[in-house]
């Protein structure tokens, strides 16, 4: 029997309900086939994955790996310098052969180690190295922008008159504070400069050669060496931070 609606007119018939497709169902081979090529892809690239993760190490600053650079740099550059400070201070042989007539050989490397002087010289090199990055590199921006705001904290008064003379030794003092600190720290790496410039060519005299090649090689050699400690530093604490 049809229904009527209000008007006495039937219903349109009802459409019968839209069936729902069901989604595919992955064949069960497919599913294994998958894992396994995702298995054999990440097994392959395990390798790649571990050297990019040990050269990221090498090249971040402040992970281990800079760290690890930082001090070799710091240690040879130091050890060839050492040489000129064997040589002038210790009379000892030429640790390497360049630009030397004759050197410790091979023997002497091997009982190097073992000779008290030697470290000696090594301790001296190092610290003449540190003193020179810290007056070579001066004050980082931070370091510099918060010792200058401190600074200005302090106003100084009109210099007393009719005062006894303390008072006017005390202001001088009062004005001229912090500058004795700074002149001995610039007379001290003037002294530092000059050592590591005539330990090391004492210990190789660029003007003992006679042909032009020879005299600016040795002579390049000798600000290498100068440098290398004091570059090793700076890339060693670079990599601390």
């Amino acid at each position: 029997m049809a229904l009527l609606d209000k008007n006495g007119k039937e219903f349109p018939p009802s459409e019968p309900a839209a069936s729902i497709p069901k989604p595919p169902q992955k064949h069960q081979g497919g599913n294994f086939f998958e894992i396994l090529a995702e298995w054999v892809v990440t097994t392959i690239s395990i390798p790649f994955v571990f050297f990019s993760s040990i050269l990221e190490q090498f090249l971040t600053p402040g992970s281990s790996g800079t760290k690890i650079i930082g001090g070799i740099g710091f240690f040879f550059g130091t050890f060839l310098s050492t040489d000129s400070i064997w040589q002038t201070l210790f009379q000892g042989p030429p640790m390497f052969p360049w630009w030397e007539t004759e050197w410790i050989g091979w023997i002497g490397w091997i009982q190097l180690p073992f000779n008290l002087l030697f470290w000696i010289s090594f301790a001296m090199s190092a610290l003449v190295q540190i003193m020179e990055a810290r007056t070579l590199r001066g004050k980082q921006p931070g370091q510099a922008k918060t010792e200058f705001e401190e600074s200005q904290q302090y106003s100084l008064p009109s210099k007393p008159t009719g005062k006894i003379d303390l008072s006017q030794a005390l202001w001088g003092d009062y004005k001229r504070a912090g500058m004795k600190e700074r002149r001995t720290g610039s007379g001290i790496a003037l002294f530092f400069w000059v050592f590591d410039f005539v330990t090391t060519f004492a210990g190789r005299n660029p003007f003992r050669y006679t042909e032009p090649s020879q005299i600016i090689g040795c002579f390049a050699y000798n600000i290498l060496s100068m440098m290398a400690g004091e570059t090793g530093f700076a890339i060693w604490k670079y990599t601390k931070k």
